[in-house]
């Protein structure tokens, strides 16, 4: 599927996630949360996800929320720009660049702005769509808009875990559980799939590592077609969990490539550190329309 095609597909799949969205437009955020949850057909899946929503804060709380902001330091384990593949020219083991980042996010609404300063560059995501502005003005470039479409993803879904599993079109079910050396830990697998009312892509699917003892996400394995994921399998680790008001946040994400099981198949790629969150930030009326 070439990149034209597989936008197209995407403006599809928002359509329909628009659609399903006005089905719920009547309920208030907590009374689709609900909704979301008991749609959920297997026990155990179910009960996974709400013990696990109740130990990072519960989704009570997190519906209370308007907005944040996320201070970030993003760090590429090799050099060259934030697309670069790996295993490209680009890609040279062993190097490090560290850059800063500032993610702000309505989450009533689900608009996001990414600013990356160093590069001159701010993401802009609505609910239908988006653009790049590179030097405040907007890019037409495909693989620079795909990749801020992944990075958007990153906000809405990584940031808000394990309260994305609450996000529509989800589809959600237990997939095994894996034990570590000697059985110290174990941790439950959820499979989450895509559906029709999911803004994702139908080839797209995660899953998600709850640690059983502390009832923790520690880690999310993806597969997402926005660059620069590209379909391949990544496993994000997910760490340094403290509280941020009443939430229980990670501080800190590893990206690994990933092989058929999920396991770590290569060096961490990016780390991103989260230095501050605000919540309930004041956001102007042009803040997501304008670079």
């Amino acid at each position: 599927m070439n990149r034209q095609t597989r936008q197209n597909a995407r403006l599809g799949w928002r359509l329909a996630a628009g659609a399903a969205l006005v089905l719920l437009a009547g309920c208030s955020r907590l009374q689709q949360a609900n909704a979301r949850l008991e749609t959920i057909e297997s026990d155990r899946a179910r009960g996974l996800v709400r013990d696990c929503l109740w130990k990072h804060g519960s989704h009570y709380r997190w519906v209370e929320r308007d907005s944040v902001r996320l201070e970030v330091e993003r760090t590429d384990h090799a050099p060259g720009s934030a697309r670069a593949k790996p295993g490209s020219a680009e890609a040279t083991p062993g190097s490090e660049r560290t850059s800063a980042e500032v993610w702000t996010w309505d989450i009533a609404r689900g608009d996001v702005r990414i600013e990356r300063p160093a590069a001159g560059e701010v993401i802009l995501a609505d609910g239908l769509g988006g653009g790049v502005f590179v030097g405040g003005k907007r890019t037409a470039d495909l693989e620079a808009r795909d990749e801020a479409a992944g990075a958007v993803r990153l906000v809405r879904e990584l940031a808000a875990m394990p309260f994305s599993l609450l996000g529509p079109g989800l589809r959600i079910e237990c997939l095994d559980s894996e034990t570590g050396p000697a059985g110290a830990r174990v941790w439950d697998r959820l499979l989450v799939r895509y559906g029709r009312a999911s803004p994702a892509g139908p080839a797209d699917s995660a899953v998600v590592e709850i640690r059983r003892d502390t009832g923790r996400v520690e880690a999310v394995i993806l597969r997402w077609t926005e660059l620069p994921f590209a379909g391949r399998r990544w496993r994000i680790e997910m760490d340094d969990w403290r509280p941020e008001g009443d939430l229980l946040v990670s501080h800190r994400w590893r990206f690994f490539p990933a092989d058929d099981s999920g396991a770590r198949a290569g060096p961490v790629r990016w780390t991103f550190r989260f230095v501050r969150w605000t919540w309930d930030v004041t956001t102007p009326g042009r803040l997501f329309s304008r670079p």
